[in-house]
């Protein structure tokens, strides 16, 4: 997914409304996240650049501190970028620290084929989600840079009875024009090791500029720190 930086939360005369947070506390809830404590890992990577293969090996211990030992500027930027991705999607964290801290509230009835849309009042990113069956099916958000919808269209469960997402496609907007810039699709695995489900392998095919490029990571041999 393309890099963006994390607008600051803003002041809102929003209402909390008691049931868009209850629904957004049971989505939360349902959503599978690494341990608490959990110290990260280390592991064995193949990374495919458009059919160009570089191998080997990474530590991650959170979001911030990823290392590998792979030298291909392109290859190396792919792998520390998704996996930062990922330790920030999967990292442990409670509710009040991530969507509960904003002020929710529902703006339909819940009859979108993705679900009810689910406003975050003060995030700084004009950011809503589409949530049904306990699960997010839809995240919106702007930035001045770029605005991107992500459509979840398949998830698993894990041995927890948590939801990973599977399958996902993300659209880029110009967030001035709201015209399409980009288009990019995603396949996930894991792997259980231990109490965590650690990625296995992340395929992206994206369009940009009038080209297709697939790229891809593939994890093994994972290690508990």
């Amino acid at each position: 997914m393309a890099t963006y930086t994390k607008e600051k939360d803003v002041e809102t005369t929003a209402e909390d409304d008691s049931q868009a947070r209850e629904a957004m506390r049971e989505v939360f809830g349902n959503t599978a996240r690494w341990p608490t404590g959990y110290a990260g890992f280390t592991a064995d990577v193949v990374v495919n650049i458009d059919g160009k293969e570089e191998t080997g090996s990474v530590t991650v211990k959170n979001a911030k501190d990823i290392e590998t030992t792979l030298t291909e500027g392109a290859g190396r930027d792919f792998v520390k970028e998704n996996l930062a991705s990922i330790a920030s999607h999967r990292g442990p964290r409670s509710f009040d620290e991530s969507d509960g801290k904003y002020k929710l509230q529902f703006d339909d009835d819940g009859r979108h084929p993705l679900g009810r849309k689910l406003i975050l009042g003060g995030d700084g990113m004009s950011s809503f989600y589409r949530i049904k069956d306990g699960r997010i099916h839809q995240i919106n958000r702007s930035t001045p840079r770029m605005s991107f919808t992500i459509n979840v269209e398949e998830s698993v469960k894990t041995v927890d009875d948590k939801y990973l997402t599977h399958k996902y496609t993300v659209y880029y907007f110009d967030p001035k024009s709201g015209g399409l810039k980009d288009v990019e699709s995603y396949s996930d695995d894991y792997t259980r090791v231990g109490e965590a489900d650690l990625p296995l392998y992340r395929r992206i095919i994206g369009a940009e500029t009038g080209k297709i490029a697939v790229n891809s990571m593939t994890l093994a041999n994972h290690k508990n720190l």
